[in-house]
């Protein structure tokens, strides 16, 4: 079957999906987006996912047609329309086309995307073993675009890279202060003497929508949940350590730098959580 792309108000095979080479997308990463996923033919929490999108777009002052209703029923119609149960989802609203320059003050037509592709879920491996991750990267975390989910993404990839060029798997940013913010494509939890700490949004973390559920679920199981900066020798000191997002839902990682985390293990804590969690995907997806 071929793949079909949501593009501005109509359906069209993958091969007939573009847009111009002059969007401000292209030329200057001007746009929002959420990575969504769907289980069981239901996207899990949709509604926030559709709130921080539209929070995201007013911040950008990107102005669009579409209301948080439409939006909701345009990226059930993507699951539909390519007859996928289990899928990852994009969304991606930018701001248009433009003249070169960023000053101008065009009326722009936004582009609004979705894309719709099956997925079944990480490597068994990566929950299992866990995975490696490396400190490097510097995000300013007194830039509003480090709580939003832009197009601007080079930061995060660069760190990427050059993790993977070292032999980890994950790249771990701090802020300008030396202190832990977050993962490439994650928000990073740590474990010590029995309480679950996340860096806190100030540290200039996006505010994850799986960060979220998972900060609501140890609070129901009466684990103590502390937002607040995070050193990065408190991190290689932690118990255990895990990474979140939609996508890889709770993923342990056991080594950071030269540094064992939970002996190499995956921790009691993470296991825990991330059952509570799948537990939550399916009372909500099912209900």
């Amino acid at each position: 079957m071929n793949e079909k792309i949501f593009i501005n108000g109509k359906f069209v095979d993958i091969k007939d999906a573009k847009i111009s080479i002059f969007d401000r997308s292209f030329l200057y990463g001007d746009a929002a987006f959420e990575t969504m996923r769907s289980y069981a033919g239901a996207i899990f929490k949709l509604d926030a996912h559709i709130a921080r999108l539209l929070g995201t777009l007013k911040a950008l002052k990107i102005k669009h047609p579409y209301t948080k209703d439409r939006l909701k029923r345009i990226i059930c119609k993507s699951l539909h329309a390519n007859r996928l149960k289990s899928a990852y989802m994009r969304l991606v609203i930018t701001r248009g086309e433009g003249r070169f320059g960023i000053g101008h003050k065009d009326t722009f037509t936004p582009n609004i995307v979705v894309v719709a592709k099956n997925f079944e879920g990480y490597p068994g491996w990566m929950s299992s073993k866990g995975v490696s991750a490396k400190v490097i990267g510097v995000t300013n975390e007194y830039s509003a675009l480090c709580r939003m989910k832009t197009a601007n993404y080079l930061n995060f990839i660069l760190a990427r890279f050059d993790a993977q060029e070292m032999g980890f798997d994950e790249a771990i940013l701090t802020n300008t202060r030396g202190n832990i913010t977050e993962g490439a494509t994650s928000n990073i939890f740590l474990v010590k003497t029995g309480a679950l700490i996340t860096p806190s949004i100030a540290s200039g973390v996006l505010p994850g929508v799986t960060r979220g559920v998972i900060i609501g679920i140890a609070k129901k199981l009466r684990i103590p949940v502390k937002e607040r900066p995070v050193s990065c020798r408190e991190l290689l000191s932690a118990e255990e350590v895990f990474l979140t997002n939609s996508l890889a839902e709770v993923l342990p990682v056991t080594k950071i730098d030269s540094k064992k985390i939970s002996a190499g293990q995956v921790g009691r804590f993470t296991k825990l959580l991330h059952i509570s969690y799948q537990k939550q995907v399916i009372r909500e997806v099912l209900k």
